[in-house]
């Protein structure tokens, strides 16, 4: 299963599980009307005994209905006020969760690690995230550390790419070594790129709507059993108030056995794909397998002491519950099924973890020697000087097929962009001075005139610390290749969430006034614009999610037509070469509409009308985005290369309408530069 198919499952299981939410609101609402009608027919038999009644006095025929026991207006008033109440607590949870995978970690005792950390396991850490998040194409993630967690265990929350988080225990951090950790890291980067994320927020959510019914229920059980000590005379009330909440929180829960079927049910299928993405990512079954075997052989195994434990057990990559848990209810396939599924000649040994040395991995955690030597003479970087050149020469179908996948090369890849960038430029991109920095610098005109006039913006409208950093990199920024610059944005996004919103609203003005300085746009700043808002703009909450309104290629013909023409008439002036690279990627859209797609004039191709068209396939379904990155990426390659802009603007054609693609950089083929 590929990107989109995964992203479209996630989506129809999130259909699912509203039916499911349905059915067992229905369920609850019929057994509380079970429960109450006795209460409510004795309150209104005693009403009528006394001269009083709880309700108007019936006719006739409303008398005779009044024997069954199905009323209809009692059944109205419960099934009002359970699904009122239901949905309250859904909604209040789902409320807390809005900030996304950050309110996860914070509910759980996560605490945030400082990217620039001196501890040694957390650079390692931090190390190994960043490394993927760079091979999968995504912002790097929020990343927690949980402290009081001794147990080996780790999660992936967030809504979107924009605001994921991933937490890891104590234990995890300890105790796995580098390829273990690595291994882990991988399995919950499947996840994120899956779309898991957003279908286990909304079970939390779900959950907890029904869940209070039985704080409810424990509530009337300490008033009525006050109640019934208080007076005599409340001794049938509180009996019945008592018996009253005995049963709600018995049905509540009965809500919650259900809901864990509902949530064991999706999470473990879904924890062996992951097993599985993690060997494909790193190549090393004996990285996820000895992280594996180490929860078996640890006392705590992957068990979660925090009291919110039972609420992300679905989401955890170890079963954060105690062993003793019910197997039908348990949220991931038994350890030993796992472990045989990775390493099918595993002998049932398990392994006793041991604090893993430092030292070895101290290499891993540090940039590399060559990276490090030239951290005084940025200029001399072999490699970086020319315009235009070739990163790839890879095939349509492998491009697109690198969506939401990683592969051992993307990851050594990843190794080998983040070991040689600058430390000081890596320092920068965690914090928030240096990472508005990075970006301001790469915005930076290599024209004297103009950029003496950017210097002088900054110096009115950045701190003083922010504007030394970006007058102080003159040239060294621009020398490098767009896979470089990409990750250099990726590995700043965290820190630029730390911003203030009025902070990021000059933030995004100044980036504006530099991308507009010279009274042009290149590739390179559409890029960059698309990345910054697609990111933090959900993050700030400055425009909404975007929601599925096109579900084929049919209703977007014309913004097909727009992206592919333009990308084809960038890739060649030759008129005749443009049709042909035209003609490459229409194929694969006509194969969708089943007709032809003529080719938009080049007054009509622009990036402002591609960020038009980009803002409706935003907004299509998985399968359709997928349509139009093999059409786009057949044009671009028409000539059979890749040269940097081109992969500059794929990459903002992909992460605009959220699919992150790796960076288009193999190693053997690399040539750095712009």
């Amino acid at each position: 299963m590929d990107f989109f198919q995964s992203q479209d499952a996630a989506r129809k299981k999130t259909k699912f599980l509203v039916v499911y939410f349905v059915m067992a609101v229905i369920g609850i609402i019929l057994s509380i009307y079970s429960l109450l009608f006795p209460v409510l027919k004795y309150g209104e038999q005693k009403g009528r005994s006394s001269g009083r009644s709880l309700d108007y006095q019936p006719t006739a025929s409303q008398q005779l209905r009044r024997t069954g026991f199905f009323q209809l207006d009692w059944f109205l008033m419960i099934a009002a006020g359970v699904s009122g109440v239901i949905l309250i607590g859904s909604g209040y949870k789902t409320l807390m969760l809005s900030s996304g995978g950050d309110a996860v970690a914070s509910s759980i005792g996560g605490r945030r690690v400082d990217p620039n950390s001196g501890d040694a396991d957390e650079r390692k850490l931090m190390n190994v995230i960043e490394e993927m998040a760079i091979a999968s194409g995504v912002p790097v993630p929020e990343v927690y550390v949980m402290d009081q967690e001794p147990g080996i265990n780790a999660f992936a929350a967030g809504k979107t790419f924009s605001d994921a988080a991933i937490g890891v225990s104590r234990g995890a951090m300890k105790l796995l070594n580098r390829d273990e950790l690595q291994g882990v890291i991988a399995h919950e980067f499947s996840h994120i790129l899956n779309g898991d994320m957003k279908l286990n927020l909304r079970l939390i959510g779900v959950l907890h709507g029904i869940l209070v019914l039985t704080i409810i229920g424990r509530i009337i059980l300490r008033s009525a059993a006050y109640s019934g000590r208080s007076s005599r005379d409340d001794r049938g009330a509180g009996m019945i108030f008592m018996v009253l909440g005995l049963g709600l929180f018995v049905i509540g829960y009965i809500g919650v056995f259900f809901g864990h079927l509902i949530k064991s049910a999706v999470s473990r299928q879904r924890e062996f794909l992951a097993d599985a993405s993690a060997v494909q990512f790193t190549r090393s079954p004996d990285g996820i397998g000895g992280a594996l075997k180490k929860i078996g052989g640890l006392s705590y195994g992957s068990k979660l002491l925090n009291a919110h434990a039972e609420e992300v057990s679905h989401m955890t990559f170890g079963n954060a519950l105690p062993s003793g848990f019910v197997a039908a209810l348990a949220t991931h396939p038994p350890l030993p099924d796992r472990i045989k599924a990775i390493d099918p000649s595993w002998d049932g040994k398990f392994i006793k973890p041991e604090m893993a040395k430092v030292s070895s991995s101290m290499s891993a955690m540090e940039p590399s020697a060559s990276a490090a030597a030239r951290q005084d003479s940025i200029l001399q970087i072999p490699g970086m000087e020319g315009h235009g050149p070739i990163v790839g020469a890879i095939t349509a179908a492998a491009a697109i097929g690198s969506v939401g996948r990683v592969s051992p090369e993307d990851v050594r890849n990843a190794q080998h962009i983040r070991g040689n960038l600058p430390p000081e430029w890596l320092n920068a991109a965690h914090n928030v001075s240096g990472a508005q920095a990075l970006i301001f610098s790469m915005l930076l005109s290599q024209d004297d005139t103009i950029r003496a006039s950017e210097l002088e913006i900054l110096q009115q409208t950045t701190d003083e610390l922010t504007y030394q950093m970006v007058s102080g990199s003159k040239d060294g920024l621009a020398a490098l290749s767009s896979s470089q610059k990409i990750a250099l944005i990726d590995l700043s996004i965290p820190a630029l969430k730390r911003l203030q919103a009025d902070e990021y609203d000059r933030f995004l003005s100044i980036m504006r006034q530099l991308i507009e300085s010279d009274g042009q746009i290149d590739l390179f700043e559409f890029m960059l614009e698309k990345i910054v808002h697609r990111h933090l703009d959900l993050f700030f909450v400055r425009r909404p999610e975007p929601k599925l309104r096109y579900k084929s290629m049919q209703q977007l013909e014309d913004e097909a037509s727009v992206l592919i023409s333009t990308l084809a008439l960038f890739g060649s002036s030759d008129p005749a070469r443009a049709h042909q690279a035209f003609r490459a990627g229409a194929r694969e859209i006509e194969l969708a509409i089943g007709g032809e797609l003529p080719m938009a004039d080049r007054r009509a191709c622009g990036l402002q009308q591609i960020g038009l068209a980009l803002d409706k396939f935003d907004q299509a379904a998985p399968l359709v985005k997928k349509q139009l990155l093999i059409a786009c990426g057949k044009a671009i390659m028409a000539d059979d290369k890749i040269v940097s802009e081109e992969a500059e603007l794929i990459r903002a054609i992909a992460d605009t309408i959220g699919c992150p693609i790796p960076p288009f950089v193999y190693e053997e083929l690399v040539i750095t530069g712009r």
